[in-house]
């Protein structure tokens, strides 16, 4: 059997942060676990303009988060060994706009390196998504 490449889509990426977490979601007055993994900052190659955080769950690799960072991104220290934030999820097709999340680590400090390379990284991000100027008025029939 021969073995294929797999792309992943990090590959014109350089990763600033990794570390092994498992991902929160909340939904419905409760927090619910997506999955245990590996989440990375990643910051594009070429450019060095767009940032993101993506993760993986461990053992099928399945993406389970994949956001942009925003330069009004907040991070709020949950426990010794947590971090929350809001951020839109492309990598569910269940719902658009912001959700909140919750990361937890196995120690204190990757909160700390990891709320490092975020700030580092998310002023690079877009802050405002624009309409393109060819795309049809709300009022057009």
């Amino acid at each position: 059997m021969q073995e294929v490449p797999v792309e992943t889509g990090e590959e014109n990426e350089e990763t600033v942060f990794t570390a092994d977490a498992v991902l929160f979601e909340y939904l419905d007055g409760g927090w619910k676990e997506r999955g245990k993994g590996e989440v990375k900052v990643n910051v594009s190659s070429p450019e060095r303009e767009k940032a993101r955080l993506a993760m993986r769950a461990r053992g099928n690799y399945r993406l389970i988060l994949n956001a942009s960072l925003y330069s009004d991104m907040k991070l709020t220290n949950m426990d010794k060994r947590g971090v929350t934030f809001a951020c839109m999820n492309s990598a569910t097709d269940e719902k658009k706009g912001l959700s909140t999340f919750a990361l937890k680590f196995k120690d204190g400090s990757f909160v700390e390196s990891f709320t490092a390379a975020v700030a580092a990284h998310k002023g690079k991000a877009a802050s405002i998504l624009k309409t393109p100027e060819n795309s049809p008025k709300a009022s057009d029939d």
